[in-house]
């Protein structure tokens, strides 16, 4: 549990994910599926040596006490889609982190959009361990 609040409070991620500039929650409800979370997100991610920024909206759902999915507009026709749940690891201590992500945009957008976001989450789980006691 104590994973997945972290995974689902994105103010907290500055640092280990690279391009998160800022995230602040703008609305907070209750669904069949649980409690959510709206928030406005802001990076600065690079295109070659150039650096821009990005803002969108993210609706982060927390399924279970161990599970949330995310819903992320990147812009329109660009969307990622993730179901994230963490569960005890092999060893005492361990938690497994399991991300199943569906990427959605424009072909000539999809590799750029499915990278960066693969680059992102992978950086920001192999640090996850260092601030998550």
């Amino acid at each position: 549990e104590v994973v997945v609040d972290f995974l689902t409070d994105l103010a907290r991620h500055r640092g280990l994910h690279p391009y998160l500039a800022e995230a602040r929650v703008m609305e907070r409800g209750r669904s069949q599926a649980g409690e959510w979370a709206q928030w406005h997100v802001r990076e600065r991610p690079r295109l070659g040596p150039l650096r821009y920024s990005i803002s969108f909206g993210a609706r982060l759902t927390r399924t279970s006490p161990e599970s949330f999915e995310a819903y992320v507009l990147a812009a329109p026709g660009c969307t990622i889609h993730s179901s994230t749940e963490a569960r005890p690891g092999d060893d005492p201590g361990t938690t497994l982190v399991i991300e199943r992500s569906l990427v959605t945009a424009p072909a000539l957008l999809l590799p750029y959009m499915a990278h960066h976001a693969e680059v992102a989450h992978a950086r920001t789980f192999r640090l996850l361990p260092d601030v998550v006691r």
